[in-house]
């Protein structure tokens, strides 16, 4: 019987796996990978873009291509991690936080 109650809270506690998002790091770089503890996917990060001097710019919204965020591409030649990226699960369905369903407002 115990082991029946084992069983049946360890599958709950499967079930209710959510999805969710952390930051990577990385403020300063060109570019930073999410964690690989677990299947992440970058979803979002900001670049400070500097000219051939040094001189901050402007900003941008960084590239983030799979599980990296890049700050150096053709809008930002010289660009660098203002915030660290946003991070979140791959896991799909139910209540999940995704990249996809991530607030705009963040």
């Amino acid at each position: 019987m115990r082991y029946l109650i084992a069983l049946t809270l360890a599958l709950t506690q499967v079930y209710l796996i959510h999805g969710w998002c952390t930051t990577a790091g990385g403020i300063g770089e060109y570019s930073k990978k999410c964690p690989t503890s677990v299947d992440f996917e970058a979803c979002f990060a900001r670049c400070q873009c500097y000219d051939a001097n040094d001189n901050p710019t402007h900003e941008r919204d960084a590239l983030c291509l799979m599980d990296t965020c890049y700050c150096v591409f053709d809008a930002c030649p010289y660009g660098r991690l203002k915030t660290s990226p946003i991070c979140c699960t791959k896991i799909t369905g139910g209540a999940s936080i995704t990249c996809d369903n991530y607030p705009e407002e963040c």
